[in-house]
C-alpha cells in the first residue's frame, strides 16, 4: 500500500513533468474548466459531479470517481459528488465517521495522506465496508484528501476500479492535482456561503436595530434606509433612490433656531471628510411633524478616492427621552396635581432671596416674608367626598391663591393641604396683613365641586426675614409654628411668629436632650413594612423603620425626632443602631424563614462621612447578612448636592454587593445625568404620585415615565404608599417591580412580621 503526504503536491507544477506530455493538455484543460465553473459560481453539487466525470475521462475506462466532504463537526463525511456510482452505495457511505480504518476516504481524511487500497477484498481498511463495495464489482480505491489554504481538511477525492490495481506515478500525480482542484472549488464555495451568511446576518442586524440607519449620497439621494429609519422619518422603503429632501424639510437646533444647510451634520462630513458624532437636532418632516433625533454621521470613502462620495447616518429618536426629561424637570420643580411650585423649588428660591445681591442699595437686607397656609376643613371633605373631589378642591384653592399674590411672589404647595407664599419684598407689615386677609376672604367663598358646595377656611402663619430667622429652615419652621398657633386660636385666622411661639422650640430642645439618652435607655426600636413582588404578591423584603417611645414624651414621630437627631449630630450613632439591628434581624429570618429576603434601610445625608463604608462592612460581617440582601435608601438631594463625596462611597458599597435605592424619587431635582453617573439599582416612586393612580393623567404619565426610564437604565422600581387594589393593579400592569403600602401591611414589629412570613409559607405549603 502506497502512502504519501498530499501537501507536497501543488497545482502549479508542470503536468508533463509528473505524468507525461500526452495527458498534460487534457489535464490542463480539465483544470481550466473547473476554474471556469468556480468563477461562474456554479452550484457545488453540479461542479463536483462535473469534476468526477472529467477525472473519470482522464483516468481511463473503468474508473469511477467520488468526492466526500467533511462535516463542520470534523467527524462525519458526506457524499458531495459520485455520478457514476450507484445511488444506494452513495447513500450507504453518506454520513460515516472518518478514522484510521474507515475505508480509503475516511482514512485519507483522518490521517491527512494519500491512501491506496489495491484490493478492497483483502485490505483491512475496508473491513467494515467491503460488503457494500464487492457486490458492485468495486475492487480498488485510491483516495487523496484536499485542504484549504489554512491546512484544514475539507474532504477527499477517490477513484474506484473494478479490478485490483495500484496507481502509476503519473496517476498518483493526477490524483493529487485533481484533489487540489476540488479543494479550491470547495474552499471557494465555503467562502461564498460564509460571505452570503455574513451579509444576511449584517442585513438582519441593521434591519432590527432600534437606531435608524440611512446611507445618503453626496447628491442627497438615499442609498439605503433600514426599517427603524423608515419608522422614525414616517416614510416607506420607496424612499431608497429618492432625495432625502422628499422626507425632511428643514432642521432645528435645540434652542429652536434653524440649522443652515451648510451647518447640517451631513454637509459638514461631506465637506471635511471627518465624522460628526452625537448631534441633537429637530427634523421637520414633510407632513409638518418635528422629530428630535441624536445622530452620528460618518464618511464613506471608497479606496483610491480622497473625499467621501456618501455618508452613513445613524440616529435615535429621542422624543420619548425629551418628554421624560420634560416631565422630570416639571416633577423636580412643580407639584404634579396643582401645577404650583413644590418644596424643593421653594427652598432654592428662598436661598436666592437671602443672597447678598438681594440686599437693598443702602446695604440693608431686603425684607422677605413667609406665609404658611393650611386649609381648615379639607380633611373632612376629602374623607367624605373622596380623593377625586379633594384633588379638584386643591386645584381650585391653588387658583385662588395665585390670584391673591403679586408676580414677584412665589406660591408653592408643600404638603397635602399646605401651601407657602414667599413675599420677596414688602414695605411694611400692613402689606402682609392685607395679603393674609385677602387669602382668608378668597378661601371663605364656597367651592363648587361636582354639583356640591364645600366650605373651607385657612390658618396662616407668618414669619419674617431677617428678624424671625436668617435661613430657610428657621423661617419655614417659625411660619409653621405660627400657623399651628392660628389653629389653636380658633382656625381661619393668621398669626405672626412671636417669642411666645418659642415653646415649640423648647419642645425641640426637650426632644434633643431625651434623644441623647434614648439608645442607652433602650427606647429605640424597629418596625418592618413588607415589600412585595408586584407580579405575584410575594413578600420579598422589608423596609426597616425607626420608632421611639419615651416615658415623658410618649411616642415621638420620626418626622419630629429624626431632624433633631440630624441637627444635633446624633444621627450617625442612631443610624448605626438601625443598620445593626435590621441586618441582624433579617439575617435571622433568612436563615429560618425566607432565604431570599432583603432589607431596605434609610440613610441620612449626615451618615455619609469618613468610615461609612467600613461601618456597613463591619455590620454585615457581624450579622452574617449577605451584602446583596441589604438595600440602602438615599435621597436625590444627597446625590445632587455632594456628588464628589458620595460617589466614591456608593461605588465602594456597590463593589461589596450592597444595593442602592433612591427614595421618594421625583420630589427633588431629578436629572437623567445622575441616574447614569451613580451606581443605582432601584428607584422608589414617591407616594404622592402613587396616590393619584390610576385616575389622574399626570400621575399616570409620570409613573409610566419613571418605570420606563428606570428599566431602560437597568434599574428596578418600587412604588410606596400603595393603599388600594386599583393602584396595585395599575402598577403591576406597567411592570413596576415592587410595591409597599397599607394595602399589604402597616409597619409592624419583628414578631408580627415573622408571623406574616410564616403564614405565607404555610399558605404556599397548603396550595
Amino acid at each position: 500500500m502506497t502512502c504519501e503526504a498530499t501537501s507536497e503536491n501543488k497545482l502549479e507544477a508542470a503536468p508533463e513533468g509528473r505524468y507525461g506530455s500526452n495527458l498534460a493538455e487534457a489535464v490542463v484543460a480539465s483544470e481550466r474548466t473547473v476554474l471556469r465553473l468556480i468563477t461562474r459560481n456554479t452550484p457545488l453539487p453540479e461542479l463536483l459531479d462535473e469534476v468526477c466525470r472529467r477525472a473519470e475521462a482522464l483516468l481511463g475506462e473503468g474508473a469511477s470517481c467520488s468526492i466526500l466532504l467533511l462535516d463542520p463537526d470534523g467527524v462525519h463525511a458526506r457524499v458531495g459528488g459520485a455520478p457514476s456510482l450507484p445511488a444506494h452505495f452513495s447513500a450507504a457511505i453518506d454520513g460515516t465517521a472518518i478514522g484510521s480504518r474507515a475505508g480509503s476516504c475516511g482514512t485519507a481524511m483522518y490521517e491527512r495522506r494519500l491512501v491506496v487500497v489495491e484490493d478492497i477484498e483483502t485490505d483491512p481498511l475496508w473491513a467494515d465496508f467491503r460488503h457494500l463495495a464487492l457486490p458492485l464489482g468495486l475492487r480498488a480505491c485510491w483516495s487523496v484528501p484536499f485542504e484549504n489554504d489554512s491546512g484544514l481538511v475539507l474532504g477527499a477525492f477517490a477513484v474506484y476500479y473494478r479490478a485490483p490495481r495500484r496507481p502509476s506515478a503519473g496517476e498518483e500525480a493526477m490524483l493529487r492535482d485533481i484533489g487540489h482542484s476540488v479543494g479550491l472549488a470547495v474552499h471557494q464555495d465555503t467562502m461564498v456561503q460564509r460571505l452570503a451568511h455574513s451579509e444576511e446576518h449584517h442585513r438582519l442586524v441593521v434591519d432590527h436595530l432600534i437606531e435608524g440607519i440611512v446611507v445618503q449620497s453626496r447628491a442627497g439621494i438615499v442609498l439605503a434606509c433600514n426599517p427603524s429609519a423608515q419608522r422614525i422619518l414616517r416614510t416607506t422603503p420607496q424612499i431608497v433612490g429618492r432625495s432625502i429632501h422628499t422626507v425632511m424639510v428643514r432642521a432645528y437646533h435645540e434652542d429652536g433656531s434653524l440649522v443652515a444647510d451648510t451647518a447640517r451634520p451631513t454637509a459638514q462630513v461631506l465637506s471635511t471628510g471627518k465624522p460628526v458624532l452625537g448631534v441633537t437636532i429637530g427634523v421637520e418632516l414633510i407632513g409638518g411633524d418635528i422629530v428630535w433625533i441624536t445622530e452620528n454621521v460618518v464618511p464613506i470613502i471608497k479606496p483610491g478616492e480622497s473625499e467621501p462620495g456618501s455618508v452613513l447616518i445613524s440616529f435615535t429618536d429621542i422624543g420619548p427621552v425629551r418628554e421624560a426629561q420634560r416631565q422630570l424637570k416639571f416633577l423636580a420643580t412643580r407639584d404634579s396635581l396643582t401645577g404650583l411650585y413644590n418644596r424643593a423649588y421653594l427652598t432654592e428660591r428662598m436661598r436666592d432671596l437671602f443672597t447678598p445681591d438681594m440686599s437693598s442699595g443702602m446695604g440693608e437686607l431686603a425684607s422677605v416674608a413667609v406665609l404658611f397656609v393650611d386649609l381648615d376643613g379639607f380633611k373632612k371633605v376629602n374623607d367624605t367626598a373622596g380623593h377625586e373631589a379633594g384633588d379638584t378642591l386643591l386645584c381650585s384653592v391653588a387658583e385662588r391663591l395665585s390670584a391673591c399674590i403679586s408676580p414677584e411672589d412665589t406660591l408653592a404647595r408643600v404638603g397635602g393641604d399646605e401651601f407657602v407664599i414667599v413675599v420677596s419684598a414688602y414695605e411694611n407689615t400692613a402689606r402682609l396683613i392685607g395679603l393674609a386677609r385677602r387669602i382668608l376672604d378668597m378661601i371663605a367663598v364656597p367651592f363648587a365641586v361636582a354639583d356640591n358646595e364645600y366650605y373651607l377656611g385657612a390658618s396662616i402663619g407668618i414669619s419674617r426675614f431677617p428678624e424671625d430667622g436668617q435661613d430657610v429652615a428657621t423661617l419655614m419652621r417659625n411660619a409653621d409654628s405660627a400657623m399651628y398657633h392660628a389653629k389653636q386660636r380658633g382656625r381661619n385666622n393668621f398669626q405672626f411668629f412671636t417669642a411666645e411661639l418659642n415653646q415649640h422650640l423648647q419642645r425641640r430642645f426637650t426632644i434633643e436632650q431625651s434623644l441623647r439618652r434614648a439608645l442607652a435607655a433602650n427606647e429605640l426600636s424597629l418596625v418592618y413594612q413588607p415589600i412585595v413582588d408586584s407580579h405575584d404578591g410575594r413578600t420579598i423584603g422589608a423596609e426597616a423603620l425607626l420608632r421611639w417611645y419615651n416615658s415623658e414624651l410618649g411616642n415621638v414621630s420620626p418626622g419630629e425626632f429624626i431632624p433633631v437627631a440630624e441637627d444635633a449630630g446624633l444621627i450617625v450613632e442612631i443610624g448605626d443602631f438601625v443598620l445593626a439591628r435590621a441586618c441582624e434581624q433579617v439575617a435571622q429570618w433568612r436563615r429560618t424563614l425566607a432565604p431570599e429576603l432583603i432589607v431596605a434601610v434609610n440613610l441620612s445625608p449626615r451618615q455619609f462621612n469618613d468610615g461609612l463604608v467600613e461601618r456597613i462592612e463591619r455590620c454585615l460581617a457581624q450579622s452574617g447578612l449577605e451584602p446583596t440582601a441589604l438595600e440602602l435608601e438615599i435621597t436625590e438631594r444627597l446625590l445632587m448636592s455632594d456628588s464628589e463625596t458620595v460617589l466614591p462611597m456608593l461605588s465602594a458599597l456597590n463593589a461589596m454587593g450592597v444595593r442602592i435605592s433612591v427614595d421618594d424619587f421625583g420630589t427633588g431635582y431629578s436629572s437623567l445625568s445622575y441616574l447614569k453617573r451613580f451606581p443605582l439599582h432601584n428607584l422608589k416612586i414617591d407616594r404622592s404620585f402613587v396616590a393619584g393612580l390610576p385616575d389622574h393623567r399626570d400621575s399616570i404619565a409620570i409613573t409610566q415615565a419613571v418605570v420606563a426610564m428606570a428599566h431602560s437604565l437597568g434599574m428596578n422600581v418600587t412604588a410606596e404608599g400603595v393603599e388600594t387594589a386599583e393602584q396595585a393593579a395599575f402598577l403591576r400592569a406597567i411592570d413596576c417591580d415592587k410595591q409597599q403600602g397599607y394595602l399589604y401591611s402597616r409597619p409592624v414589629g419583628a414578631s408580627a412580621y415573622a408571623r406574616g412570613l410564616w403564614d405565607a409559607q404555610l399558605n404556599v405549603a397548603d396550595a
